[in-house]
C-alpha cells in the first residue's frame, strides 16, 4: 500500500508539472556588452484570448543601478519578481541592467485550458531608447495556446536547461524499484524457514 501511495504522489507531481510548466532561462547578453538596457517581458493581450499568467522570478545576473522596473498593463510585482498576465492590450515588465554577462530567471506559465485565442510571452533585450540590443528581435518567445504545450522560439543567446521534473520522477521510480528489490529476498528467506 505504501508503494502505491508513493507512486500516486509521483504521478500527481508529474501532472502538476505538465499543467503549469516552469522554465529556467539563461540569456547571454555578451552581444550587447557594456550597454545599459532593459530585460523586457511582454504579453500582448487579445480580446478573445484565454487567460494566461507568467510568474517571473529567480532572477540572477541583474546588474542594475536602482532604476525601478518598468510596469504596464496586467502586472503584479511580487517579492521575487512579477506576475504578468494578458488582461490588457499591452502587458509589460522590464528590469534595467547592464548587459555583458549571463542573466537567469524562472518562468512559470499558467495557461487557462478554456477555448480562446492564444497569447505570446516575448522576452527581449532593449537599449535605453527601446530598440533591440545585441539581437535583431526577441531573444525568446513562448507561444501559448489553450490546451497545448507552449511552443518556444529562441536565439543562440538563450539556454533552457532541462526541466527537473522528469529526472525526479525517474529517480523516484528507480528508488521504488530498489526498495522492492531489497524487500524481495527477505520474503524468500522468511518463506524458506
Amino acid at each position: 500500500m505504501r508503494t502505491f501511495l508513493i507512486a500516486l504522489a509521483l504521478a500527481c507531481a508529474c501532472g502538476g508539472a505538465s499543467a503549469s510548466p516552469t522554465y529556467r532561462v539563461v540569456v547571454d547578453t555578451g552581444a550587447a556588452a557594456g550597454q545599459w538596457g532593459w530585460l523586457d517581458f511582454l504579453i500582448l493581450g487579445q480580446a478573445a484570448a484565454s487567460p494566461v499568467h507568467a510568474t517571473l522570478g529567480g532572477f540572477a545576473g541583474i546588474d542594475g543601478d536602482g532604476t525601478a522596473p518598468l510596469l504596464a498593463g496586467d502586472v503584479a510585482v511580487t517579492a521575487t519578481g512579477a506576475i504578468l498576465g494578458n488582461g490588457a492590450g499591452w502587458n509589460e515588465y522590464a528590469l534595467w541592467t547592464r548587459f555583458g554577462g549571463r542573466i537567469g530567471f524562472d518562468v512559470l506559465l499558467d495557461i487557462d485550458p478554456r477555448a480562446g485565442a492564444g497569447s505570446t510571452l516575448e522576452v527581449a533585450l532593449l537599449d535605453a531608447a527601446g530598440n533591440y540590443a545585441g539581437a535583431a528581435g526577441d531573444v525568446l518567445a513562448f507561444a501559448l495556446l489553450p490546451g497545448e504545450a507552449p511552443v518556444l522560439t529562441q536565439t543562440d543567446a538563450v539556454t533552457l536547461p532541462e526541466a527537473p521534473a522528469p529526472a525526479l520522477v525517474g529517480l523516484g521510480l528507480a528508488l521504488l524499484g530498489l526498495a522492492r528489490r531489497r524487500r524481495a529476498p527477505r520474503r524468500i528467506l522468511a518463506g524458506a524457514a
